[in-house]
Order: structure tokens, then sequence, then C-alpha cells
């Protein structure tokens, strides 16, 4: 038995694994399970290693873990970047399609599962991740039941039809791998006390922050990985009397919030690296007009336009020095989840 665990799925981008992840962890959430995930991209749509890591407790984590409990992987790529984070009584589940190659010198278990095969049975070979949460489930035992509400909602609207052949995935995977184990249970996850909690990824948190400090109107250009600040908003604003605008540049995103807050709307734009030395001009306007002005940086990899899908830490100096001039600015760096969300409201206030 075991009160937290470590799971990884990896792959090719564009094989679901994102979405595999994603499931996986409502649904864990929904059982009142804490979690922590960290989400790795290729850059570009199709092809390139990526992987979703999840860590699952019963007690509130605040970090990802350096070992991995199991590993899903799909290709054989996942297995060799990644098989060394395996502890000794870890479990390795590769897809038998690509006939996976085990390492040598790894302690974990290693079980060929024929994901994309059961998948195509079943209809097609997209619902191989639907057969590897079921397998995950099986070296867990955790009751495949709760997947079946978090898969209505993701695939409801696809019709039932699609609902019905994803569980049928899963329970397929979740059968099989129960077969392979036999009477010895891998590992047993603790159960959790079932109590609702929110879960979402930072991005999630700023704007949500941003709603409840009152911001009613929001100005952006589309850049990864700021956009899913701006998606968010867009669902949620106009509930509650308010506007998204996607702008034509990152400048209009910047003079347009500053309009707002001088008309007395609470406002907010979100960018990457790029789009703030855009907006540098536009700062300084809103510092010589004596303006509030609330930007949100969500910070890319590397110099110039960058890494859009990696992180790194090395806006600073620009959100402190960058503007010509002197005016009074106010930079905030939240370091989780949770505090992403209080600076964000903070911000409204300072």
């Amino acid at each position: 038995m075991i009160n937290q665990l470590s799971w990884k799925v990896g792959g090719q981008q564009g094989e679901g694994i994102e979405s595999t992840g994603e499931i996986f962890s409502i649904a864990l959430n929904r059982l009142g399970y804490y979690l922590y995930g960290y989400r790795h991209f290729s850059s570009r749509i199709k092809g390139g290693h990526t992987n979703n890591k999840i860590r699952v407790s019963t007690t509130q984590v605040r970090s990802i873990s350096d070992d991995l409990d199991i590993l899903v992987a799909f290709d054989q790529e996942t297995i060799d970047v990644n098989y060394k984070e395996l502890h000794e009584n870890g479990v390795m589940m590769a897809d038998a399609k690509f006939n996976p190659k085990e390492p040598e010198d790894t302690q974990a278990s290693m079980y060929a599962v024929p994901f994309t095969d059961i998948a195509t049975e079943l209809g097609t070979s997209l619902m191989k991740n639907m057969v590897a949460i079921g397998a995950t489930s099986a070296v867990l035992d955790l009751d495949i039941q709760v997947f079946e509400e978090v898969v209505q909602e993701i695939f409801g609207r696809k019709g039932q039809q699609v609902v019905d052949k994803n569980m049928e995935a899963i329970k397929a995977g979740y059968e099989y791998m129960k077969e392979q184990l036999g009477d010895s249970q891998t590992m047993q996850l603790e159960k959790a006390d079932g109590q609702k909690r929110l879960f979402m990824i930072g991005n999630d948190a700023i704007a949500l922050g941003a709603v409840s400090a009152g911001c009613r109107f929001m100005a952006a250009y589309p850049i990864t990985p700021a956009s899913e600040i701006m998606e968010y908003l867009i669902k949620k604003l106009p509930a509650l009397g308010g506007a998204v605008i996607q702008t034509e540049d990152e400048i209009a995103a910047a003079t347009m919030t500053i309009g707002a807050n001088y008309a007395g709307v609470r406002a907010i734009t979100a960018s990457a690296g790029p789009g703030l030395s855009l907006k540098m001009e536009a700062i300084g306007l809103s510092g010589i007009t004596e303006t509030p002005l609330v930007i949100v940086d969500t910070q890319r990899g590397g110099p110039s336009t960058g890494l859009p899908t990696k992180q790194e830490q090395s806006d600073l100096m620009a959100m402190i020095y960058g503007t010509h001039g002197e005016i009074p600015e106010i930079v905030m760096a939240p370091s989780t989840v949770q505090e992403a969300f209080y600076d964000t409201a903070e911000a409204f206030n300072l």
C-alpha cells in the first residue's frame, strides 16, 4: 500500500499524451487525491518526444518527484529517455506494437501491453491511450467506474457511441493487465478522503485570480505559453458582463488594457517574453499617465523568439528595467499554482 504515486506517460507529439494525463488526473482528483503535474511538449504539432508526469498523493504536494513508480510508453524513445527515473519496484508498460526493448540496467518490471491492437479491435487505434489508462488502473487496483463521468464530460459532445467506445477501451486495458498481474498486485494506492478539490494549471489560476479581483476586460494577442489565460477568460468573462478582445498585435493589447483601466474597468493583458518586449513603450504610457496596468508574462525559455514550449525564469530583468525613463513598477513572481491565483488577485489592488 502506497500513499503517493509518480506516474508518467510518454510518446510522440500528437498521440494523445496530454489528454491521457488530463483524463487520468481529473479522475484521481475526483477521488480526492492531491495532484501536481508537469507537461513536456515538443515544439511542433506532430512528432517529437513528449510526456506528461503526474504526482498523486493523499497529502498535499507542491512539486514533481524525481523518481517514478509507473511509466507508460507508446514508443521506444520514451523508455530510453525516462527509464532511469523508475525505482527498483517500478513498473513499465509499453505498447507491444513497437516491440519494446527492456533496458539492461533496470530492476523495474516491464510489461508489453498491446495498447494499439486492443484499441484497433474496438474500432480505432486512437483509443490506445484509454487502454493505457485502464492498464494503469489495474496496477493500482483503482475502480474504473470513476472514469465514466470524466469520459462523458470530455467526449460527450461527440455522441454516446464515442463515450461508450472509450469506456470499453479502458475496461479492456484493465482486464488485460489484471490477467497479466494474476494474484500479485504490484502496487495499491491508499484511498483518498473523497473531498472535492480544484484542479488547474497555473494559467487557469491566473485567469481565475483576475476574475476574483473584479477583472472584466482582457485584450491580448495569442502567444504560447500565455494563450491559455485568454482562452479561459473568453469562456468566463461574457457571463459576468465582461469581454475579451483578441487584438491585431501586442502593442494594441497593452494600449487597449490601459484604455479600459482609464475608463474604470479592471483589465488585464497577458503575453510571453517577445510580447513583453513589444509592450515596453505602452508600459511607459501607463507610467506617465498614471494608469494602472496588469500584465502577465508567462515566460518562455531562451532569448529572442525563444522556445515557446519550454519554460525559463529569465525575463525578470526585462520586467524590472526594460522600459526607458523612470516609472514605478511592481513585479510579482509566484512559485506555485496557488500563489499564481492569490498574486494575480493582489496585483489589481497594488
